[in-house]
């Protein structure tokens, strides 16, 4: 027996392992709104199942015993909720209007706890009574339920739905299946007295199969992830090839205009320049990108003094985010010749922020 009971423990306490850590809080799926319920119902029943192992090994002390017949109550209210709201929520709006999913509102459970309490009042023994009665209506009742609801969602949500497998539509048969059999064995039947520790045995057996069955039914979120992955590359992949269409059309553009225009990140550097640019500076596109604009074009006056950094109208543009324009001032190309050019320098921003500036350079020479 005690070998029966920690496997039957195991076998519920691995049913909730199995939900909590493969359920998907964010998921778009219906049955992710009432799983955890069912992982409860898992976790409670199975740590209830070892307080029988530690009866049968230990010895049973006074607190576990009167502790027993609660815990017993409060896991199968988590399997009634468990396979009430599966129900529910596998009933389309015409359905949950009708008389016969009323029945199955919040206000069942005044009804199932006056049952309960007339049942334990009318015993001599309270607690014996409470968890047999807790077997018969909440737990009966709520397994009955959840095999219902795998089989109403299975015939509603999952069979029509792409990427469901031969093995997943067997999963849920077989967790329905596993339910009813449970609620039999475990709320109406309570002992073989032929041979004892049969139907704890069977009762092991449906919940193995109920771990089984859900450990196949959770993959069912793994592929609505994988769905959004492929969704979320194939929208990047749509993204991309727009920005590179938008690009190769920007550059176009740039290329045609007859003056130069560079752009410049927030340290101004340069990020891009059309071909006039190129031509006008005389640098290669590869000499200019990522170098500093002002170090390499702008560095030097007429006088052949130093041009100041903080002085340069360019860079206070990148600093304060302001339009400015020089309709007469001084560049130099690579071969340390200079040329006269009007300029105006346009601001980027981002977030409502300065983020960098367009140069648009006129030479005048020509």
């Amino acid at each position: 027996m005690d070998v029966i009971f920690l496997f039957y423990g195991l076998a519920f306490l691995a049913l909730g392992f199995v939900i909590a850590v493969q359920h998907e809080p964010d998921s778009a799926l219906r049955l992710s709104r009432v799983l955890w319920w069912l992982a409860a119902f898992g976790f409670l029943h199975g740590l209830l199942e070892w307080t029988e192992l530690w009866r049968l090994v230990r010895g049973d002390t006074p607190l576990l015993a009167a502790a027993r017949p609660f815990l017993l109550l409060a896991s199968f209210v988590m399997l009634f909720e468990f396979g009430r709201r599966l129900v529910l929520l596998s009933l389309s709006v015409e359905e949950l209007a009708s008389p016969a999913a009323r029945l199955l509102g919040p206000w069942t459970y005044a009804a199932l706890f006056v049952a309960l309490a007339a049942a334990v009042a009318a015993a001599d023994d309270g607690l014996a009574a409470l968890a047999l009665w807790s077997r018969r209506l909440p737990g009966f009742l709520g397994a009955v339920l959840a095999a219902a609801g795998f089989d109403l969602y299975r015939r509603r949500r999952i069979a029509a739905a792409e990427d469901t497998t031969v093995a997943d539509r067997v999963a849920w048969h077989v967790a329905a299946v596993a339910f009813l059999a449970y609620g039999v064995l475990s709320g109406l039947v309570v002992q073989v007295d032929w041979l004892p520790g049969l139907v704890q045995l069977l009762r092991a057996a449906c919940a193995a199969a109920i771990a089984a069955a859900m450990v196949r039914i959770m993959r069912m979120f793994d592929v609505e992830r994988r769905g959004r992955l492929r969704h979320a590359m194939d929208a990047g992949q749509y993204s991309l090839a727009q920005f590179q269409e938008s690009k190769a059309r920007y550059e176009a553009l740039l290329s045609a205009v007859s003056d130069a225009v560079v752009g410049l990140d927030g340290d101004g550097k340069l990020s891009f320049a059309n071909d006039a640019a190129l031509a006008m500076l005389g640098y290669s596109r590869g000499e200019l990108l990522g170098q500093p604009f002002h170090m390499l074009a702008h560095h030097t006056a007429a006088d052949g003094k130093p041009q100041p950094i903080e002085e340069c109208p360019i860079q206070r543009t990148l600093r304060d985010g302001e339009l400015r324009s020089v309709d007469a001032d001084l560049f130099w190309r690579k071969n340390k010749t200079w040329f006269p050019a009007a300029y105006r320098a346009v601001p980027m921003r981002r977030a409502g922020k300065a983020a960098g500036a367009v140069v648009l350079l006129r030479n005048l020479a020509d």
